[in-house]
């Protein structure tokens, strides 16, 4: 039992690293890009101001550029697997 809960814990704190990384990355990168972009409003989080018809064909037009992006940088977010 001991054991299983260890793997829950730790499973949870692998999911929360990951979540870290990526919104650290994701304000790297817009503050890399954007050089007058506001942070500090970029750290209260994301508040919807169009309907979900609209939200839904913007993700739609930024999927494959996303696609992109995640393939690019796979390998230095996802370690190789180890062959044995």
């Amino acid at each position: 039992m001991v054991c299983a809960i260890q793997i829950m814990d730790r499973a949870h704190e692998i999911v929360r690293d990951g979540l870290h990384f990526g919104v650290h990355r994701s304000f790297a990168i817009a503050h890399s890009h954007y050089k007058n972009i506001d942070l500090a409003t970029m750290s209260q989080g994301f508040t919807p101001v169009y309907s979900n018809a609209k939200l839904e064909d913007i993700e739609k037009e930024v999927a494959p550029l996303v696609q992109d992006l995640s393939t690019k940088i796979e390998d230095e977010i996802i370690p190789p697997k180890k062959i044995s």
